[in-house]
C-alpha cells in the first residue's frame, strides 16, 4: 500500500548542498582581495585615528582638567563656563543657529521636490528639542524672578548666576531679567506657530509655497531673538576675548571667501577665453599660493606697516590721502566710511582685519582661478554651441549653463575654505608681530595665546569649541546647499 504525502507543512526545508570547489574558490579570492584592499586602507586609516581622532580625543580629555603644564584636578564643566559664561545660554545659542539653519534651508529650498521623510523628522525633531529649552528657560527665569521678589534665601543665592551683572543694581538687573522673560515667551509662541504651519504644509503636501517661506521668516527671527538674548549673557559673564575672536573669524571668513571666489572666477573665464600670454599668466597667478606663508606675511606686514614710511603709506601720501596704521588700526570700517561708532557684529571688521583679508585674497585666489578653470574646461562645448544657435544672450549662457554646471566646483571651494579661515593662523600670527591689535584676532590666535600662558585644559576647550562650530558650519553648508548642486555622471 503506498504511504500517502506528507502536507507541505512538513516538509523539512534542508540548506543547499556544500558549495562545489569553483565557489569556493570564488569566496577564497573575494577574501584575499579584502586582506589585499584593507592592507591599502591601513596607512591612510593610521593617519586619520592618530593625526585626527586621537588628538580631538586627547583635546576633550584636557579640557576637563586643570593642565599647566601637567595633568591637574579634574574640573569638570568648568572651563567651558569660563570661556561660555554660562553653559545653558551657550546650548540656547548653538540651538537657535540650527533652527536659523532650518528657517533658511526652509526658505531657499524648492517646494515642487518631495522631501527626504529622514532630513524631516530630523528638522522637526530639532525644532521640537529647541522649543522645549525655550520654555524651560523661560519658566526657569521666571520662578528665580519671583522667588527673588519674595526674598527667599534660594532666590537670593541665584541672583549672582541669572544676573547680567552680579555686582550692578540688582532692581535693573531685574528688570532685564523680566525683559529677557518676556522676549523668550515671544520667541516661544513664534517658533511654535512657525512650526505648527511648516508642519502643515510639508507634511500634510498643501501646496501653499507662500505660508511656507513666511513661516521660515518667523522661524528665523524667533531663533534669532534667543540668540540674541543667549549671546548678551555669554559677553557679559563669560571670556570676552574669545567671544570676540569668534566675531573676527566669522569676518575674516566671510569676506576672504566672497573675494577670493569671485576674483576667481573672473579670472578662471579670462584665462578660459585663451589669452595671449595664457600660460605666464595663470603662473603668476597662481604663484602666491605656492609661497611660503612666512615669507609673504612678513613682506605684507613690511608694506601695509603702521609707519608713515612703509609703501602702502607712501603710495597714500602721493596721492594726497593721510597715512593709515593699517594692520595696527583697530577702528572698524563702519566709522570710517560712514562716522557710525557700532559695536561687535554691526560694526564690521576693522581696518586690521581688512588687511589680513587683502592677505587671504592675494594668497588663495589664484588657487581658486585654477580649480574653476578646471571646473570651467570639463563643460561640453556642444552646449555653448547649442545655446548660440538657439539665440541665447551671454548672460543666459552664464545663468542657465555654465553656474549649474560650475556649481560643484564652487560649493567645493566654498566648503574648503570656510574650514580653512576658521582655522587660519601662520600668516595672522606673523603680521600681528609686536603690534598690539584685538581686533585681529582669530579663533586660533586666541587659543595659542592661551597656550603661551602656560593653560593647556583652558585652550583644549576652546579648541573643542571651535572645533563644534566648524562641524556646525559644514553640516549646515551641506544641508543648505549640496542638494542644489548639479552634479555630472
Amino acid at each position: 500500500m503506498q504511504r500517502p504525502a506528507k502536507p507541505w507543512t512538513a516538509v523539512r526545508f534542508r540548506p543547499t548542498p556544500p558549495s562545489t570547489s569553483y565557489e569556493r574558490r570564488a569566496v577564497r579570492n573575494f577574501l584575499n582581495k579584502s586582506r589585499i584592499v584593507g592592507i591599502f586602507y591601513l596607512p591612510g586609516l593610521s593617519l586619520l585615528v592618530g593625526f585626527g581622532v586621537l588628538p580631538i580625543c586627547l583635546a576633550i580629555y584636557m579640557s576637563v582638567h586643570r593642565w599647566r603644564p601637567i595633568q591637574g584636578r579634574y574640573v569638570g564643566a568648568g572651563h567651558y563656563e569660563k570661556a561660555l559664561g554660562d553653559i545653558t545660554s551657550g546650548l540656547l545659542v548653538l540651538g537657535g543657529f540650527s533652527v536659523m539653519i532650518i528657517g533658511v534651508w526652509m526658505l531657499v529650498r524648492n517646494w515642487r521636490d518631495q522631501i527626504d521623510r529622514k532630513i524631516l523628522y530630523l528638522a522637526f525633531g530639532v525644532l521640537l528639542f529647541f522649543i522645549m529649552a525655550v520654555a524651560a528657560r523661560a519658566v526657569q527665569l521666571y520662578m528665580f524672578a519671583r522667588e527673588y521678589e519674595l526674598g527667599s534665601d534660594s532666590g537670593l543665592e541665584l541672583a549672582s548666576s541669572y544676573f547680567l551683572d552680579k555686582n550692578g543694581d540688582p532692581q535693573e538687573q531685574l528688570l532685564i531679567v523680566g525683559a529677557n522673560i518676556r522676549s523668550l515667551i515671544g520667541s516661544f509662541l513664534v517658533l511654535v506657530m512657525s512650526s505648527c504651519l511648516l508642519w502643515f504644509v510639508v507634511v500634510r503636501q498643501k501646496k501653499l509655497v507662500i505660508l511656507a517661506r513666511i513661516s521660515s521668516v518667523f522661524l528665523f527671527y524667533g531663533a534669532a531673538q534667543v540668540v540674541s538674548i543667549g549671546w548678551a549673557k555669554m559677553t557679559a559673564r563669560g571670556d570676552t576675548d574669545f567671544l570676540d575672536s569668534l566675531i573676527h573669524t566669522v569676518f575674516y571668513s566671510i569676506g576672504t571667501i566672497t573675494m577670493q571666489v569671485s576674483l576667481g572666477l573672473i579670472i578662471a573665464f579670462a584665462l578660459y577665453r585663451k589669452l595671449r600670454g595664457f600660460a605666464i599668466f595663470r603662473f603668476l597667478i597662481f604663484l602666491p599660493y605656492v609661497v611660503p606663508v612666512v615669507a609673504m606675511a612678513t613682506v605684507f606686514r613690511l608694506i601695509y606697516g603702521e609707519r608713515e614710511s612703509s609703501l602702502s603709506n607712501q603710495l597714500l601720501s602721493f596721492i594726497g590721502i593721510e597715512p593709515l596704521r593699517w594692520i595696527a588700526d583697530s577702528t572698524p570700517v563702519i566709522n570710517y566710511f560712514f562716522g557710525l561708532e557700532l559695536g561687535g557684529l554691526f560694526g564690521g571688521p576693522s581696518l586690521g582685519m581688512v588687511t589680513v583679508i587683502l592677505f587671504g585674497v592675494f594668497s588663495y585666489t589664484g588657487y581658486n582661478a585654477v580649480i574653476l578653470l578646471a571646473g570651467l574646461t570639463s563643460i561640453p562645448t556642444d552646449l555653448y554651441e547649442a545655446a548660440e544657435i538657439e539665440g541665447a544672450s551671454a548672460w543666459q549662457t552664464f545663468r542657465f549653463i555654465t553656474m549649474p554646471l560650475l556649481s560643484p566646483v564652487i560649493f567645493f571651494l566654498v566648503i574648503t575654505g570656510l574650514i580653512g579661515t576658521f582655522q587660519a593662523f601662520t600668516h595672522i600670527y606673523i603680521m600681528l608681530g609686536p603690534i598690539v591689535n584685538e581686533t585681529i584676532h582669530t579663533g586660533v590666535i586666541t587659543i595659542w595665546r592661551e597656550i603661551e600662558l602656560g593653560k593647556f585644559g583652558y585652550a583644549s576647550a576652546l579648541a573643542v569649541i571651535l572645533f563644534i562650530l566648524i562641524i556646525l558650519l559644514t553640516i549646515s553648508q551641506f544641508s543648505l546647499f549640496s542638494r542644489q548642486q548639479e552634479f555630472g555622471e
